[in-house]
């Protein structure tokens, strides 16, 4: 499961054939850490929901709700998202742009 690869398709296509290696690092790991932030929210979320012991399914379910979780923390952060890895890419750009590309 990779969460990066999948992921950077969440930044709205922004990724253009001019963007250099840097851009192009800085994409992949700003959607990778939306992925990462929204599989944490869900993950919490889904823990405060209280178990009643009659079909709870132990580590199996455990298990799979990790790996259903990943899946849609992926396809979320791969389509629109929140808007939190594109607010991270634009907020990181504009710290690390070099003097001779300022605008």
């Amino acid at each position: 499961m990779d969460i990066i690869s999948e992921a950077t398709a969440g930044l709205k296509g922004i990724t253009n054939s001019a963007d250099t290696l840097k851009e192009r690092k800085l994409r992949e790991a700003c959607a990778g850490f939306e992925a990462l932030m929204l599989k944490q929210i869900l993950s919490q979320a889904r823990q405060g929901i209280p178990k009643s012991g009659l079909l709870d399914g132990g580590y199996g379910e455990e298990m799979f709700q990790s790996i259903q979780d990943d899946q849609l923390t992926q396809k979320l952060a791969g389509s629109s998202g929140i808007g939190f890895g594109d607010m991270l890419y634009r907020q990181l750009s504009q710290a690390h742009v070099p003097p001779n590309k300022e605008k």
